[in-house]
Protein backbone atom coordinates (compact mmCIF):
# COMPACT_ATOMS: atom_id res chain seq x y z
CA UNK A 1 0.00 0.00 0.00
CA UNK A 2 2.81 2.36 0.78
CA UNK A 3 4.39 1.91 -2.63
CA UNK A 4 1.25 2.51 -4.19
CA UNK A 5 0.86 6.05 -2.58
CA UNK A 6 4.90 6.60 -3.21
CA UNK A 7 3.89 6.31 -6.68
CA UNK A 8 0.50 8.25 -6.89
CA UNK A 9 2.48 11.05 -5.28
CA UNK A 10 5.27 11.12 -7.27
CA UNK A 11 2.60 10.58 -10.61
CA UNK A 12 0.79 13.55 -8.72
CA UNK A 13 3.62 15.78 -8.62
CA UNK A 14 4.96 14.62 -12.25
CA UNK A 15 1.31 15.88 -13.85
CA UNK A 16 1.06 19.16 -11.62
CA UNK A 17 4.81 20.05 -12.47
CA UNK A 18 4.36 19.40 -16.03
CA UNK A 19 1.17 21.09 -16.61
CA UNK A 20 1.97 24.33 -14.78
CA UNK A 21 4.70 24.91 -16.41
CA UNK A 22 2.80 24.00 -20.04
CA UNK A 23 0.69 26.83 -19.08
CA UNK A 24 3.06 29.02 -18.21
CA UNK A 25 4.76 28.01 -21.65
CA UNK A 26 1.35 28.89 -23.49
CA UNK A 27 0.81 32.13 -21.28
CA UNK A 28 4.25 33.06 -22.29
CA UNK A 29 3.75 32.47 -26.07
CA UNK A 30 0.45 34.18 -25.82
CA UNK A 31 2.32 37.26 -24.62
CA UNK A 32 5.11 37.34 -27.25
CA UNK A 33 2.17 36.96 -30.47
CA UNK A 34 0.07 39.82 -29.14
CA UNK A 35 2.87 41.91 -28.68
CA UNK A 36 4.56 40.97 -32.01
CA UNK A 37 1.06 41.55 -33.53
CA UNK A 38 0.47 44.81 -31.97
CA UNK A 39 4.28 46.19 -32.94
CA UNK A 40 3.37 44.35 -36.60
CA UNK A 41 0.28 46.48 -36.70
CA UNK A 42 2.04 50.11 -35.73
CA UNK A 43 4.63 49.65 -38.29
CA UNK A 44 2.24 49.27 -40.88
CA UNK A 45 0.13 52.01 -39.39
CA UNK A 46 3.21 54.08 -39.16
CA UNK A 47 4.45 53.34 -42.86
CA UNK A 48 1.13 54.57 -44.28
CA UNK A 49 1.26 57.30 -42.25
CA UNK A 50 4.46 57.97 -43.45
CA UNK A 51 3.59 57.62 -47.39
CA UNK A 52 4.99 54.27 -47.08
CA UNK A 53 2.07 51.95 -48.62
CA UNK A 54 3.88 49.96 -50.35
CA UNK A 55 5.94 49.00 -47.44
CA UNK A 56 2.77 48.55 -45.00
CA UNK A 57 1.54 46.70 -48.05
CA UNK A 58 4.69 44.08 -48.02
CA UNK A 59 4.79 43.93 -43.71
CA UNK A 60 0.98 43.58 -43.65
CA UNK A 61 1.17 40.45 -46.75
CA UNK A 62 4.43 39.04 -44.87
CA UNK A 63 2.76 38.91 -41.47
CA UNK A 64 -0.94 38.69 -41.78
CA UNK A 65 -2.49 41.02 -39.09
CA UNK A 66 -5.03 39.13 -37.47
CA UNK A 67 -7.22 40.14 -34.25
CA UNK A 68 -7.17 38.33 -31.03
CA UNK A 69 -10.62 38.94 -29.83
CA UNK A 70 -10.12 35.46 -27.75
CA UNK A 71 -6.81 36.45 -26.15
CA UNK A 72 -8.45 37.60 -23.11
CA UNK A 73 -10.30 34.39 -22.82
CA UNK A 74 -7.84 32.17 -23.41
CA UNK A 75 -5.67 34.16 -20.89
CA UNK A 76 -8.17 34.02 -18.34
CA UNK A 77 -8.32 30.06 -18.76
CA UNK A 78 -4.56 29.81 -18.54
CA UNK A 79 -4.01 32.05 -15.61
CA UNK A 80 -6.80 30.60 -13.26
CA UNK A 81 -5.46 27.43 -14.11
CA UNK A 82 -1.75 28.41 -13.46
CA UNK A 83 -2.50 30.05 -10.48
CA UNK A 84 -4.27 26.88 -8.90
CA UNK A 85 -2.80 23.78 -10.15
CA UNK A 86 0.33 26.31 -9.35
CA UNK A 87 -0.48 25.70 -6.12
CA UNK A 88 -1.61 22.18 -5.67
CA UNK A 89 1.84 21.57 -6.79
CA UNK A 90 3.83 23.49 -4.49
CA UNK A 91 1.23 21.87 -1.72
CA UNK A 92 2.20 18.50 -3.21
CA UNK A 93 6.03 19.19 -2.45
CA UNK A 94 5.80 21.23 0.28
CA UNK A 95 7.07 24.23 -1.53
CA UNK A 96 4.48 26.62 -0.21
CA UNK A 97 5.32 29.09 2.45
CA UNK A 98 4.49 28.21 5.51
CA UNK A 99 4.65 30.71 8.98
CA UNK A 100 5.01 27.37 10.46
CA UNK A 101 8.28 27.33 9.14
CA UNK A 102 9.09 30.69 11.17
CA UNK A 103 7.47 29.74 14.29
CA UNK A 104 7.71 25.98 14.75
CA UNK A 105 11.13 26.55 15.77
CA UNK A 106 10.95 29.04 18.42
CA UNK A 107 8.05 27.08 20.03
CA UNK A 108 9.80 25.34 23.55
CA UNK A 109 10.01 21.49 23.72
CA UNK A 110 9.17 18.63 20.81
CA UNK A 111 5.71 18.41 21.80
CA UNK A 112 4.73 22.07 21.33
CA UNK A 113 5.93 21.65 18.21
CA UNK A 114 4.20 18.53 17.10
CA UNK A 115 0.81 19.94 18.64
CA UNK A 116 1.64 23.21 16.31
CA UNK A 117 1.97 21.69 13.17
CA UNK A 118 -0.86 19.36 13.94
CA UNK A 119 -3.18 22.65 14.34
CA UNK A 120 -1.96 23.84 11.34
CA UNK A 121 -2.46 21.19 9.33
CA UNK A 122 -5.81 20.91 10.67
CA UNK A 123 -7.05 24.52 9.99
CA UNK A 124 -5.32 24.25 6.34
CA UNK A 125 -7.58 20.63 6.23
CA UNK A 126 -11.11 23.09 7.14
CA UNK A 127 -10.44 25.62 4.75
CA UNK A 128 -9.43 23.26 1.84
CA UNK A 129 -12.52 21.48 2.38
CA UNK A 130 -14.52 24.51 2.30
CA UNK A 131 -12.83 25.60 -0.21
CA UNK A 132 -12.90 22.20 -1.89
CA UNK A 133 -17.18 22.14 -1.74
CA UNK A 134 -17.80 26.02 -2.26
CA UNK A 135 -15.46 25.80 -6.01
CA UNK A 136 -17.05 22.44 -6.20
CA UNK A 137 -20.75 23.63 -6.41
CA UNK A 138 -19.80 26.63 -8.50
CA UNK A 139 -18.18 24.83 -11.25
CA UNK A 140 -21.03 22.17 -11.07
CA UNK A 141 -23.62 25.14 -11.58
CA UNK A 142 -22.22 27.10 -14.11
CA UNK A 143 -24.23 27.47 -16.88
CA UNK A 144 -22.28 30.75 -18.70
CA UNK A 145 -20.50 30.30 -21.63
CA UNK A 146 -17.48 31.98 -22.91
CA UNK A 147 -18.22 34.83 -25.35
CA UNK A 148 -15.91 33.35 -28.16
CA UNK A 149 -15.32 29.83 -28.33
CA UNK A 150 -17.67 28.99 -26.05
CA UNK A 151 -16.31 27.42 -23.43
CA UNK A 152 -18.37 26.34 -20.61
CA UNK A 153 -17.24 28.61 -17.82
CA UNK A 154 -17.52 25.41 -15.80
CA UNK A 155 -14.75 23.96 -17.60
CA UNK A 156 -12.91 27.38 -16.48
CA UNK A 157 -13.76 26.82 -12.79
CA UNK A 158 -12.89 23.19 -12.54
CA UNK A 159 -9.28 24.06 -11.86
CA UNK A 160 -10.26 25.45 -8.64
CA UNK A 161 -12.14 21.99 -6.69
CA UNK A 162 -9.15 19.48 -8.80
CA UNK A 163 -6.90 21.87 -6.67
CA UNK A 164 -8.44 22.16 -4.02
CA UNK A 165 -9.17 17.96 -3.74
CA UNK A 166 -5.08 17.60 -4.09
CA UNK A 167 -4.28 20.05 -1.53
CA UNK A 168 -6.91 18.48 0.86
CA UNK A 169 -5.73 14.73 0.43
CA UNK A 170 -2.15 15.86 0.87
CA UNK A 171 -3.24 18.15 3.85
CA UNK A 172 -5.11 15.07 5.53
CA UNK A 173 -1.74 13.15 4.70
CA UNK A 174 -0.07 15.59 6.81
CA UNK A 175 -2.65 15.75 10.03
CA UNK A 176 -1.72 11.76 10.03
CA UNK A 177 1.53 12.46 9.96
CA UNK A 178 1.37 14.82 12.92
CA UNK A 179 -0.71 13.45 14.91
CA UNK A 180 0.89 10.43 14.81
CA UNK A 181 3.89 12.06 15.82
CA UNK A 182 1.85 13.69 18.41
CA UNK A 183 -0.07 10.88 20.28
CA UNK A 184 2.01 7.51 19.39
CA UNK A 185 5.12 8.81 20.41
CA UNK A 186 6.90 7.18 23.02
CA UNK A 187 6.75 9.23 26.32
Amino acid sequence: MAALLKNLDRRTRNILRVLTVSIFAALGLLMVLNVALRLTNDLSNYLTQKGYAAAAAAVKSLVPIVSFHWFDEIVELCFAALVFYGSAALWASGGHFSVGDWISPRLPGERSRAFYRLLTSLVSAVFLGVFFWFSLRLALRSTELTTVFQIPKSFLYSCMPISSFIMLMYSAADVYTHARRLFLKKR
